[in-house]
């Protein structure tokens, strides 16, 4: 499957909310989302872990905040989240494709000479993700800020459910 994207059609955004991808680990755990990054739905998420009984299922990472600096100190970000009621689509205007790879998510984003490329994993029987970007192509080096969304609740529960020890975490560059 290959949804080819372009910055004419960032004008008309319901694609990218309406379209889902959905991953599985082999254990009941799965990552799920829309092609925007927008966790629309309580069962979206990039890693509900399968815990042994009586925990079952536990929504772990909600989402993840990405942030690109570019080598001039231009800073990009890519994804969307969901504030209160307001979505927010970040880099809808950059995406260039989403595509399943063997069943696996894929997105392309291209500024100015620079291609990016990111990837998710689940490997099998684990209650693991990876979330991979990859430079295709451009010079110099980019920086990516990644925050983390942790939530521990059971995917059943109501998104606006609050549990206690949230975090937030800055990592990856």
């Amino acid at each position: 499957l290959r949804m080819p994207w372009s910055v004419a059609d960032a004008a008309h955004l319901e694609p990218l909310i309406t379209r889902e991808w959905l991953v599985t680990n082999g254990l009941g755990g799965y990552a799920s989302g829309t092609v925007s990054g927008v966790a629309s739905r309580r069962y979206h998420g990039l890693l509900i872990a399968a815990l042994p009984a009586p925990l079952g299922r536990r929504v772990m990472l909600n989402h993840l905040t990405e942030l690109i600096r570019l080598p001039d100190g231009t800073l990009l970000r890519i994804g969307g989240e969901e504030r209160g009621k307001q979505l927010q689509l970040h880099g809808a205007e950059l995406l260039r494709e989403f595509r399943l790879e063997m069943g696996l998510p894929v997105w392309r984003y291209e500024f100015g000479d620079y291609v990016l490329e990111k990837r998710i994993v689940l490997p099998h029987r684990q209650n693991t993700v990876h979330v991979s970007y990859r430079l295709l192509q451009g010079e110099g080096v980019i920086r990516l800020k990644l925050r983390p969304s942790v939530h521990f609740r059971s995917h059943d529960d109501p998104v606006s459910t609050i549990h206690p020890a949230p975090c937030v975490v800055t990592c990856v560059e």
